[in-house]
C-alpha cells in the first residue's frame, strides 16, 4: 500500500513538472501573438498608414499610451510604434519646412545672421517697455506715489497668462481628472514640433498678444536720470512682410461668389440667367447658356448670348421677346457663374490647376492655392496667357498703397507663375513697420525705410547701423548719420545703395527725462514739473498744492551731483522755503526730487484715551481744544451703568528729563452739560468712568440650576441671596435626584483652576521630555528602551488630551436634604455664572486602570474597594496597590494615604462606596530603573484630570 501511495505522488509530480513549461510556453506564445497582431494591425490597417504621415495635434486625444485596458504586450507595442512615429513626423516636419523654407530663427535668411545677435534680441525683446522704465521712481521715498503713477501697462500679457493658467475642461465644462490630464500631456519633442506648426500655420499670432511700438512709446513712464539704463541691444524676430495676407482660415471661393457682377462682364458657356417678365407674359426663367452660347427662352426660342456683355443683354433679350409678345418688361440677373480653369505653379503652398469663378482675379487665384510660400516672390508674379506673357504683378503696391490696378481677371487656361524670391532687406528698430521686405531694381536706404513706413519720432538719427554681408566672406556694420547739417535725410539715404540680406537697424534715442524737477511726496499734483531759469522752491511748492497735515518743518531735495550723477540728499525748511526767506528758498537744479512729508511720518500723533463704562473705550487721536465732553462723544457716550459723579483724568507732567503723572477729578454729569468741568484736555490724557457701586452685568446676576429640580433653569439673583433660597425658587428636588453627585461650579474657582492646570500641564511636559532625552543613556537594554518609549508616549497624549479641556471650576458641597441646606456651611452666597447639577443615581461604580477588567459594576449597599476589585479580577502585576484611590462622585478623593491603618491592615480597603464613585489603580513603576520619575508625573496628571472633571488611568 505504501508503494501504491508512493508510485501515485511520484506520478502527480512529474506530470506537474511537464505541465508548467508548456503552459509557460503558451503564455509567452499568446503574449507575443497579441504583441504581434497588435502591432500588424497598427502597421498594417489603412488607419496605421494615414497616421504615418499625420502631424501631432494638440486637441487629439486618442493616441495615448497610458490606457487601462492595454494589456502589457499591447502598450509595448503601443510604445514601440509611438516612437517610430515620432522619428516619421519628425523627418515629415523637416520635409515640410525644407519646401515652405520660412525665414525665420531657423531657416535660410536668419542663419546669415549672428546667432549670438538674435538670442540677445530675445532676451531684450521686452525689457524696454514692460520693466526697465516702469519702476521709475525708488519705492524707498515714497511707495504710494509709485502705486499711484507707476502701474505697468503689461494688460495684454496678464491675460495671456491667465489663460495659459486656466485649467483644461471637457465638453461638458468640468475639469479633466487626473488620468485623462496624464493622457493629454505631450511629450517635449511633441510640444517642439507643435510650436513649428503654430508658427507655421498661424503666422503674427504671438505678436499680436504684446504691445505695439507706438503702444509702448506713449504708455512707457518718464525715466529720471538716476533711474537709467542702457538701451536693449538686439532686435525682435523679424517676419517677412506680406505673407499673412494669404493665411486667412476663410474658405478663398467665398470671395469669389460674392462680387457683384458688372456691365462689362461676357457671358460665357455655363453662366445662369434669371430672366423675370411681367404684363402681358409672366414668369421666371432659370436660364442656361450652353456650349454654343446660345439660352432657351420658353415659346421664343433660342437666342445667341455667348459673348455678349452683361449690360447689353436686357436690350437683346426684349428685342427676341417683342417679337411675339407686346406690353411686358423684363430684368435680367445673374445666377450661378461658369468655372474657369487656370493653374497656379511656382513657389506657393499647394500649386495645380483650380477651377475658379469666371470673376476670380490673380489674388483670388492666389489665394485658392495657399498664396506663395516664404520662398517665393511678392513682386514679379507673371500671369501667362496663351504661351505669353500677360502682365507681371507687384503685389507690394496692393499691401502698400491698396493699387488692385494690375488685379486682372483670369481667363480659362491662364497660368500664374510665382518665381522664387529675390532679393531681401530686413529692417528693425524704431520704424513704423518692422520686417524683412523683397527688394526690386536698383534700391536704397530711402526706398527700403519706405517700405517699413519710416523711421518713428523716438528713432535715433545720429547712428542708423547698416549690417551688410560682404563679398560672400564676412559680415560687416556700417553705421550711418542722418542729422549731418545742411543736408536731410532723404538726400542722405538716397545715396545710400542696399543689398541682399542687409539689416538696417533704427536705435531709440535717449529717454531719460531732460528739463525737469519731480514733485513728490504729501501734495496734491505730484509729478514732473519744467524746470524754468531760476527755479525756486517757492515756485513749485505752492498753498494750493499740499495736502492737510503737511510737515512743515521739514522737506528733502534728491539731487543727482555731476560728475558721475550720484544721489545726495539736501534738507529745507519746507515753511521758511515757502516764505522765500534768502538761503532758505533753495535754487532747484535739473532731475531735483523734491519730497514733502506729512504730520504722520515726521511726529508721533497724540492720543487720549478713555476706559470704562463707556460704549467704544480705546485711544482716540488727540485734536487742539479737545475737551472731556469731546472725547465722550468719540466713544459713543457713557453706558448706564456709568458714575457720573466721580471721574477720574490721569495726565503726564513733563519737566526736563523726568515725567510724573496725577489725577483730576471731573464731574462728569457737568461737564456734559458744558460747565466749567469740561476742561481741556492735554496729549496723552486718559479718563476713566467708573461704574455705578453695586451695578452687575447681566451674566453676573444670574445662576443656572440643572438635573433634577422641580422647575430647572435660569434665575435671577439678588444681592447676598443664598444657595438654599434659589433651590426653594425652583421647587425644591425631585424624588429622583441623587443628592450625593451634587455639582457646583464657580466662575472664578474655574479661572483660579483652569490657570493652575496650564502650569502643571506645562511642568508635566517639560517632565516628559527630559525623560526622553535621558531614556536612551538609562535604559540597560533595547526592550527597555521601547517599553520606555511606548510609556512616555502614552503620558504625552494625556497630557494633549487635558490641554484641550477646561478646567469645571468644581466647589465640593454636601447636601442631604433642602431643610438641612439651610443656615449650614455649605449654604453659601451667590455670584453671577453659578451652576448647580443635581443627577439622578448613576447606579454603577467605575473601576479603571491597571486590572484585569475595567467594567462599571452595579452599585451595591456596604459593598467596600476589596470588593468591588474582586469583581473585575484584581490588580494585575503591574499595578501599583499602594497608590489605588477613588474619586467620589461628589469630586472629593480618597485613598489609602489619608485612610487610618492598624498594624498591617488599612481601613480604605474596607470602606463602603456610593453610587457613582470611581476606583482608579495605576501601574507600578519602580521595577525599572529608567522609569523612576514616571510616577510623579502620572500621579499629576491624574490630579489634573480630576480638576479637568475627566476620568485618566494614570500611567494608561
Amino acid at each position: 500500500m505504501k508503494k501504491i501511495l508512493l508510485f501515485a505522488v511520484l506520478l502527480a509530480f512529474l506530470s506537474n513538472a511537464i505541465a508548467f513549461p508548456a503552459s509557460q510556453s503558451e503564455a509567452q506564445y499568446s503574449s507575443s501573438g497579441t504583441s504581434a497582431n497588435a502591432g500588424n494591425k497598427e502597421n498594417g490597417s489603412i488607419f496605421g498608414a494615414s497616421d504615418y504621415f499625420k502631424l501631432p495635434d494638440p486637441e487629439d486625444e486618442s493616441d495615448t499610451i497610458s490606457q487601462p485596458q492595454m494589456d502589457k504586450g499591447e502598450r509595448g507595442s503601443r510604445r514601440q510604434r509611438t516612437r517610430d512615429e515620432d522619428v516619421d513626423n519628425s523627418r515629415f516636419d523637416d520635409r515640410q519646412e525644407e519646401s515652405t523654407d520660412e525665414i525665420s530663427s531657423d531657416d535660410t535668411y536668419d542663419n546669415s545672421y549672428d546667432n549670438s545677435f538674435d538670442n540677445s534680441a530675445d532676451s531684450y525683446s521686452d525689457s524696454s517697455s514692460d520693466s526697465s522704465y516702469d519702476r521709475s521712481y525708488d519705492s524707498s521715498y515714497d511707495s504710494s506715489y509709485e502705486k499711484r503713477y507707476e502701474k505697468p501697462f503689461n494688460v495684454n500679457d496678464g491675460e495671456a497668462l491667465k489663460e495659459d493658467k486656466e485649467p483644461k475642461k471637457d465638453k461638458d465644462g468640468k475639469e479633466l481628472n487626473e488620468e485623462k490630464k496624464r493622457s493629454d500631456t505631450k511629450t517635449g519633442k511633441e510640444r517642439v514640433k507643435l510650436s513649428k506648426v503654430a508658427r507655421k500655420t498661424r503666422p503674427g499670432q504671438r505678436k499680436a498678444k504684446g504691445l505695439s511700438t507706438l503702444e509702448r512709446a506713449m504708455s512707457e513712464n518718464p525715466v529720471t536720470a538716476d533711474k537709467a539704463k542702457p538701451e536693449p541691444y538686439g532686435n525682435k524676430q523679424l517676419i517677412q512682410f506680406g505673407y499673412n495676407f494669404f493665411k486667412s482660415k476663410e474658405d478663398p471661393f467665398v470671395s469669389q461668389t460674392d462680387v457683384p457682377v458688372g456691365p462689362d462682364y461676357i457671358i460665357g458657356a455655363g453662366d445662369r440667367l434669371i430672366l423675370t417678365v411681367w404684363g402681358s407674359l409672366n414668369g421666371t426663367y432659370k436660364l442656361d447658356v450652353s456650349r454654343s452660347g446660345d439660352i432657351v427662352i420658353p415659346k421664343v426660342g433660342a437666342v445667341k448670348v455667348g459673348g455678349q456683355s452683361y449690360g447689353q443683354l436686357p436690350a437683346l433679350l426684349k428685342n427676341h421677346i417683342a417679337r411675339i409678345y407686346k406690353d411686358f418688361e423684363l430684368n435680367v440677373n445673374m445666377g450661378q457663374l461658369r468655372l474657369v480653369k487656370v493653374y497656379v505653379v511656382g513657389e506657393v503652398a499647394s500649386p495645380g490647376d483650380y477651377n475658379i469663378s469666371s470673376l476670380s482675379t490673380l489674388i483670388g487665384a492666389l489665394s485658392a492655392a495657399g498664396g506663395p510660400t516664404k520662398n517665393g516672390s511678392l513682386r514679379n508674379i507673371q500671369i501667362n496667357r496663351n504661351g505669353k506673357l500677360l502682365e507681371t504683378v507687384d503685389l507690394y503696391d496692393f499691401f502698400l498703397k491698396g493699387d488692385k490696378g494690375k488685379d486682372i481677371r483670369l481667363q480659362p487656361g491662364d497660368t500664374v507663375l510665382v518665381p522664387v524670391i529675390g532679393k531681401v532687406a530686413g529692417v528693425a528698430g524704431n520704424v513704423r513697420r518692422p520686417g524683412i521686405y523683397e527688394l526690386k531694381g536698383q534700391t536704397t536706404l530711402k526706398d527700403l525705410l519706405a517700405l517699413a513706413g519710416g523711421i518713428n519720432s523716438i528713432g535715433y538719427l545720429q547712428r542708423v547701423q547698416l549690417y551688410r554681408v560682404q563679398a560672400h566672406d564676412k559680415k560687416v556694420v556700417t553705421d550711418v548719420d542722418l542729422d549731418v547739417n545742411g543736408k536731410t535725410s532723404e538726400d542722405i539715404t538716397a545715396a545710400v545703395p542696399v543689398q541682399d540680406l542687409d539689416l538696417v537697424k533704427v536705435l531709440s534715442i535717449d529717454r531719460v527725462l531732460r528739463g525737469y524737477v519731480r514733485l513728490e511726496g504729501h501734495v496734491v499734483r505730484p509729478g514732473d514739473y519744467a524746470l524754468k531759469p531760476g527755479m525756486k522752491i517757492s515756485s513749485l511748492v505752492q498753498k494750493d498744492s499740499l495736502l492737510p497735515e503737511y510737515h512743515a518743518a521739514t522737506g528733502q531735495i534728491i539731487r543727482l551731483f555731476p560728475p558721475d550723477l550720484h544721489p545726495e540728499v539736501v534738507p529745507f525748511d519746507l515753511s521758511r522755503a515757502m516764505a522765500g526767506e534768502p538761503g532758505k528758498d533753495l535754487e532747484l537744479k535739473e532731475f531735483d526730487r523734491v519730497k514733502v512729508f506729512s504730520k504722520r511720518e515726521m511726529e508721533e500723533v497724540p492720543v487720549v484715551k478713555v476706559s470704562g463704562e463707556v460704549q467704544r473705550p480705546g485711544p482716540v487721536r488727540y485734536m487742539e481744544n479737545m475737551t472731556v465732553r469731546d472725547l465722550l462723544t468719540q466713544a459713543g457716550n457713557v453706558k448706564l451703568s456709568a458714575y457720573l459723579k466721580n471721574a477720574e483724568i490721569t495726565r503726564i507732567k513733563r519737566s526736563g528729563d523726568a515725567v510724573t503723572s496725577f489725577t483730576i477729578t471731573v464731574d462728569l454729569e457737568k461737564a456734559m452739560a458744558g460747565g466749567e468741568e469740561n476742561i481741556k484736555l492735554s496729549p496723552f490724557d486718559e479718563l476713566t468712568v467708573r461704574r455705578i457701586p453695586n451695578w452687575a452685568e447681566a451674566k453676573e446676576r444670574y445662576v443656572t440650576l440643572k438635573g433634577e429640580f422641580v422647575f430647572p433653569g435660569t434665575y435671577p439673583i439678588s444681592k447676598g441671596e443664598r444657595l438654599s433660597s434659589v433651590i426653594a425658587r425652583a421647587g425644591g428636588f425631585t424624588d429622583r435626584a441623587y443628592l450625593k453627585g451634587t455639582r457646583f461650579t464657580r466662575e472664578s474657582a474655574r479661572k483660579l483652576q483652569q490657570q493652575r492646570m496650564d502650569e502643571s500641564l506645562a511642568k508635566a511636559q517639560e517632565n516628559i521630555i527630559k525623560l526622553q532625552t535621558n531614556m536612551s543613556q538609562t535604559a540597560s537594554s533595547a526592550e527597555e528602551v521601547a517599553s520606555s518609549k511606548t510609556t512616555l508616549e502614552g503620558l504625552m497624549q494625556s497630557v494633549e488630551i487635558l490641554k484641550q479641556k477646561k478646567a469645571e471650576g468644581r466647589v465640593l458641597i454636601e447636601i442631604a436634604s433642602l431643610k438641612e441646606l439651610e443656615g449650614s456651611t455649605y449654604d453659601v452666597e451667590l455670584q453671577g455664572g453659578d451652576q448647580l447639577s443635581i443627577p439622578s443615581d448613576p447606579g454603577g461604580i467605575n473601576v479603571i486602570g491597571d486590572v484585569y477588567n475595567q467594567n462599571t459594576i452595579v452599585a451595591q449597599h456596604g459593598r467596600s474597594v476589596e470588593w468591588y476589585l474582586k469583581q473585575v479580577g484584581g490588580a494585575t502585576a503591574d499595578a501599583d496597590t499602594s497608590g489605588i484611590y477613588v474619586v467620589k462622585v461628589d469630586g472629593s478623593v480618597t485613598s489609602q494615604a489619608n485612610s487610618s491603618n492598624f498594624l498591617w491592615y488599612n481601613s480604605f480597603w474596607g470602606k463602603p462606596l456610593d453610587s457613582g464613585d470611581t476606583i482608579i489603580v495605576p501601574r507600578q513603576y519602580e521595577k525599572t530603573a529608567w522609569l523612576r520619575n514616571i510616577k510623579d508625573i502620572a500621579q499629576i496628571i491624574g490630579n489634573i484630570a480630576v480638576t479637568a472633571g475627566v476620568i485618566l488611568a494614570a500611567g494608561n
